[in-house]
């Protein structure tokens, strides 16, 4: 009887071992193949960014492993340069009380300077969020300078009130039109600045915008299946807004 305890009891404590045994083994393991994911993880990341850097500088397509990326071996994939042209145009969140300076010609990288002007109707959404952001317009022209102020809550005198409807994009709640009059042949530059609160602003015309920028996509993947992307936007130089606002 005595005998058969013992051998019950060796036989429990042989499985309790084998048991811990396995577990640090398999916990080993997992901890081994999760460091070389975050691993390869990183280095696909790092493979991606430097394809939208070679990009930048060269300003066509980057080949992973081929060219200025000939170094980087074991990833595929590359990083090209969005061309496609549309009417409408949605900008990065601009903070309060910053502006973000749109372009109403193309803008030239090398020389600096901006062509003909668009000369229509540019009409700008901005969104409503628990405080109603009003917006101050500065257009910029050869000629001249204009002035418009929209603020949706009336909290600043003198004006002007905006559409409560955004044809380019429905999540936007307010929208306010720029004649195509007003921008004339010589139009350069609007400057739209955010009060009281942020937002996104979506630009729309009736015809194709002006680039505003670099949008650049990049992909990386790595012999193990591992991959990254990164979506860049650069825009063009964007001006402070001191430079052309006014204090309320």
């Amino acid at each position: 009887m005595k005998k058969g305890q013992i051998l019950l009891i060796t036989v429990m404590l042989l499985a309790t071992i084998m048991t811990a045994l396995l577990s640090v083994t398999f916990q080993s393991t997992t901890d081994i193949q999760v460091t070389k994911l975050e691993e390869e993880s990183q280095k696909a990341l790092a493979a991606a960014e430097a394809a939208i850097e070679a990009s930048l500088k060269s300003g066509t397509t980057s080949i992973l492993g081929e060219g200025s990326l000939s170094s980087l071996t074991g990833f595929t994939g590359s990083a090209t340069i969005e061309t496609t042209v549309s009417n409408t145009f949605t900008s990065p969140m601009v903070a309060k009380d910053s502006a973000y300076t749109f372009y109403l010609g193309d803008y030239n990288l090398t020389d600096k300077t901006i062509g003909s002007s668009i000369n229509q109707d540019i009409t700008i959404c901005f969104i409503s969020a628990s405080t109603n952001p009003a917006i101050e317009i500065t257009l910029l022209k050869t000629s001249e300078v204009k002035k418009y102020v929209v603020d949706p809550d009336s909290r600043i005198i003198n004006t002007s009130s905006p559409s409560s409807v955004c044809d380019a994009d429905a999540n936007f709640a307010y929208s306010y039109t720029i004649p195509g009059t007003d921008i004339g042949a010589d139009g350069q530059l609007m400057f739209v600045r955010l009060l009281y609160t942020s937002s996104k602003l979506v630009f729309s015309g009736s015809s194709d915008l002006p680039f505003q920028g670099k949008t650049i996509t990049s992909e990386a993947k790595s012999t193990t299946g591992v991959s990254k992307k990164i979506v860049l936007f650069q825009s063009y130089p964007q001006i402070p807004a001191e430079f052309y606002t006014t204090t309320f």
